[in-house]
């Protein structure tokens, strides 16, 4: 896979480097010949005059002449250059303005103020588009409002694919999602997201400053709110050292940060408008343990009263969690309190 994808970007890369000489070759062509075509005309005029065949004003309009025809044709390929730039980026535009809409024309969504945080799912399925193989089969599950559980399992079984059904990424081909009882296809996309603090597991930062990235999608957010969540995620652990503080820059991607920078500046996102419903995948991942402790004991004081879904391969992290849901092979292969679950799982009678 790493090498199908190193062999895409450098065919990439390739051809935008012909592309550019291209396109820059264009005027500089253009150029060449403007300037072939004066010397031609002065050669040829030179010759006319010795055989007295033209004056030398007759040169000299000649020259002007040649280049006043000559100039537009150069204008012209540099448009057509940029004609299909603009065309190729247009294309672009129009195929993102295609893709279909997250809330249907003929159906009327249920709007709500709150939400009190039950998770219920009812026989759900799901499988990518183009593809016989379900990665998930007959999932039924049922999270109480306020309660706090972790979902385990081997890579791939389906955990972030659940998570992100529970967002409403994803859509299943059989059975419903629900919160509050309500399937969230009758929820509008927009609220729903509003009322879950979402942690993924690529963690995606934008050119900016650490405050700008921590508000993203949040404009009425205080100073106070920002500070808070800077506080429970481990992201004014490292801003105060620093001569900037929020106002760091993080680069592309966040670049100029560090992976477990990155995912405390996620955190801080995601708990900034204290949101009923917190989905966690693998928020601790790229963190060092003392960070991860620091975050487990201030997450363990934000999530009081909240509905916790933490999708994790680090038994560390269990800690913020009552009880435990494994998967494997997009089934439910066990569900009950934590103690019970993990022990089951320590001596061999649950193998994932």
């Amino acid at each position: 896979f790493q090498r199908s994808i190193e062999e895409s970007v450098g065919h990439v890369s390739k051809w935008s480097a012909v592309s550019r000489l291209l396109s820059s070759s264009v005027s500089n062509v253009s150029t060449f010949v403007q300037n072939v075509s004066v010397v031609a005309v002065v050669i040829l005029g030179v010759y006319m005059i010795a055989n007295g065949e033209l004056t030398q004003g007759g040169l000299i309009a000649s020259v002007i002449l040649s280049r006043r025809i000559i100039a537009p044709m150069s204008q012209v390929a540099n448009l057509a250059t940029r004609y299909h730039r603009a065309k190729t980026a247009l294309g672009t535009l129009n195929g993102i303005m295609e893709l279909p809409d997250e809330k249907p024309k003929d159906q009327t969504l249920l709007h709500r103020s709150s939400i009190e945080g039950e998770i219920e799912m009812n026989n759900v399925s799901f499988a990518y588009q183009g593809q016989l193989t379900k990665v998930l089969k007959n999932i039924s599950i049922h999270i109480k409002p306020g309660e706090h559980v972790a979902i385990v399992g081997p890579t791939g079984s389906g955990k972030t694919t659940l998570g992100k059904m529970i967002m409403g990424l994803y859509e299943p081909v059989e059975g419903m999602v629900g919160i509050d009882g309500t399937d969230i296809r009758q929820i509008d996309p927009s609220e729903l997201r509003h009322f879950i603090g979402y942690v993924p597991q690529d963690v995606t930062l934008f050119s900016g400053t650490v405050k700008e990235n921590i508000t993203l999608g949040t404009h009425d957010a205080t100073d106070g709110a920002i500070l808070t969540a800077a506080e429970t995620s481990g992201v004014a652990d490292f801003v105060k050292n620093h001569p900037l503080g929020y106002d760091l820059q993080v680069g592309e991607r966040g670049s100029q940060l560090s992976g477990g920078q990155r995912q405390c500046v996620a955190i801080s996102r995601a708990v900034l408008r204290d949101p009923q419903i917190l989905l966690l995948d693998e928020p601790s991942n790229s963190m060092d343990n003392k960070t991860e402790a620091r975050l487990i004991r201030r997450l363990k004081e934000t999530i009081v009263g909240k509905t916790l879904l933490l999708i994790t391969h680090r038994s560390s992290t269990l800690k913020m969690v009552d009880r435990v849901i494994v998967l494997d092979k997009g089934a439910v292969v066990a569900d009950g309190p934590k103690t019970q679950v993990l022990e089951l799982l320590k001596s061999g009678k649950i193998r994932v």
